[in-house]
């Protein structure tokens, strides 16, 4: 059976899928449908030491954008499987809840039993939830890491999402006045100095969740994927008024 579901994969890609998303979306109902998977993310770890989102199935434009917020150092299955090059299995959502210190409050309904860390060499990696209990025999390690290979080798030749157009930056920071409340407008222009979250809740005495969700509603309001985007916004912002004091 596995043998089967690693060649299915294997031809899927050969008929050259055009976006991650694509991808996941095969994985949750051909690969992985055995494992009653439901929820699937890919990631890349990029060179400023963050797993950033290539694509998923499976969730809301909300949680999706919260996905930018993961550090590799952070402590939970995902990033354990890129640093490590091995396969992690979590059992039951409540108890991961508890032992990675993380917020419940995703928008899909029910709640999932297993999730799955799988890595995908060189430098990303999957992770897939399932309402059933999986367990990490051997034979389904050998199986999840052949599925990773295959995403890895393929994913260098797909276009990484582009975070967002200089031509549109330079729009935002044209703008009179940005759609944020005050405390948003603080805490981008410490996502746009290169603060973490962890570090920003340090700096104005919030917690670490709300200033997660306050980033969220950061990217969907100002319409950017990322930390990245707030960072260019704010060296070109930096930029332009350099230049009009200079005149």
């Amino acid at each position: 059976m596995h043998s089967k579901k690693i060649l299915a994969f294997s031809d899927f890609l050969a008929a050259s899928p055009e976006t991650f998303n694509e991808i996941s979306k095969f994985l949750v109902m051909n690969t992985f449908s055995e494992e009653k998977c439901f929820y699937l993310y890919i990631g890349e770890l990029i060179d400023n030491g963050f797993v950033c989102p290539l694509g998923g199935y499976g969730w809301s434009s909300d949680e999706y954008a919260s996905f930018f917020d993961l550090p590799i150092q952070v402590k939970i299955p995902l990033s354990a499987a890129i640093r490590e090059n091995t396969v992690f299995i979590a059992q039951n959502e409540t108890e991961y809840e508890k032992e990675y210190h993380l917020e419940a409050g995703s928008s899909y309904e029910g709640t999932w039993v297993s999730g799955v860390a799988i890595p995908a060499s060189p430098d990303g990696g999957m992770a897939l939830y399932s309402t059933q209990k999986l367990e990490l025999t051997e034979a389904m390690k050998v199986f999840y890491i052949a599925i990773g290979s295959l995403l890895g080798l393929y994913s260098s030749h797909l276009p990484k999402p582009i975070v967002l157009a200089a031509v549109d930056i330079k729009e935002k920071i044209d703008l009179p006045q940005l759609p944020l409340s005050d405390r948003q407008l603080v805490i981008a222009d410490l996502l746009g100095r290169g603060f973490n979250n962890a570090q920003i809740a340090l700096e104005i005495g919030y917690s670490e969740s709300l200033i997660r969700q306050e980033t969220v509603a950061i990217y969907r309001k100002l319409e950017v994927t990322g930390r990245k985007a707030l960072q260019l916004i704010r060296s070109l912002k930096i930029d332009s008024e350099n230049a009009s004091k200079e005149l």
